[in-house]
């Protein structure tokens, strides 16, 4: 992390299309402190940045279900002009920046601290940062670099990661948490904000089902997260299904539609572990349930 440290400061936010997005703030950070490079992108007619840019935002305490739905969604985005921007943070942050680099997308990260490596958070999020910067991308931070994490550090930061958005998706969120104001951030500036519909029995569904309900768009296959984004897809990419062991028995056994109850028997898979492949390849656009039949899409 001993890289070069660049420093931005406010009148020279119009010089990069992309930090000219922070002009848009009611407070408007006085600087911003670059390790990396930032990406190239130009801008729209209807203010649209190419690549795209998605601010993945989430709950710390994800469950499997948040997991594999967050992983299916940016699976299907390799191959696309596509940044990935979320905050280095423990949780939904962390797996989007990772699900980033597996599928050769440049992410930003804006943590909630300064970049020096004795300063910057998580620290067990090191090796990571690093290979966001070796792998085209960038830390960003308005704080000096000497600066550590505290409470007002997070709010501070989140109004960056609104900003330089053109389309936020939450993947589970409790109902007061700080990914629910970035996302009333977001859309103030009038960024469209996507949600992973959830389990309305889990507590880290009630954030992104309250969104949903208050107008933000339902994010629950490839599909809806290529609206969210205003984008068509590339149907000359070729990106290989991978589906994990228990999703390939799920599918192997879905030669003709079957009923969910008989699925989880002939798999052979503990309850929890099945529901997790169940749900995640229903996101993911791979099976159907109708009328009590699950069926392959694919």
């Amino acid at each position: 992390m001993s890289l070069p440290l660049s420093i931005i400061k406010q009148e020279d936010y119009t010089s990069n299309p992309l930090l000219a997005r922070l002009l848009e703030l009611h407070d408007i950070p006085k600087q911003i402190y670059i390790k990396g490079e930032l990406p190239k992108i130009t801008i729209d007619e209807y203010g649209r940045a190419t690549p795209r840019i998605l601010t993945v935002i989430g709950s710390r305490k994800y469950t499997n279900y948040g997991k594999n739905a967050l992983e299916k969604l940016i699976n299907s985005l390799a191959g696309e002009d596509i940044i990935i921007l979320s905050g280095l943070a423990y949780g939904i942050d962390i797996l989007s920046h990772n699900s980033a680099l597996k599928n050769n997308l440049i992410t930003i990260a804006v943590p909630g601290s300064g970049l020096d490596e004795k300063s910057i958070y998580p620290k067990s999020h090191l090796n990571i940062a690093k290979e966001i910067i070796d792998s085209g991308g960038a830390l960003l931070s308005e704080l000096s670099p000497e600066t550590g994490p505290a409470q007002w550090t997070f709010p501070s930061r989140n109004r960056i990661m609104a900003a330089l958005s053109d389309a936020v998706l939450v993947v589970e969120a409790e109902m007061k948490s700080g990914t629910l104001i970035t996302a009333r951030q977001a859309l103030e500036l009038g960024r469209d904000i996507g949600a992973v519909p959830g389990d309305i029995f889990s507590p880290t569904s009630i954030g992104t089902n309250s969104l949903i309900s208050d107008g933000a768009y339902i994010v629950a296959n490839e599909d809806d997260l290529y609206s969210l984004l205003h984008l068509s897809k590339n149907e000359t990419k070729k990106v290989a299904e991978i589906f994990n062991d228990e999703e390939k028995i799920i599918m192997d056994i879905l030669l003709e539609p079957t009923e969910k109850d008989t699925l989880l028997i002939k798999s052979n898979l503990p309850l929890e572990k099945f529901l997790s492949a169940f749900s995640s390849l229903e996101i993911s656009g791979q099976i159907e349930e109708t009328f009590g039949e699950v069926r392959r899409l694919v």
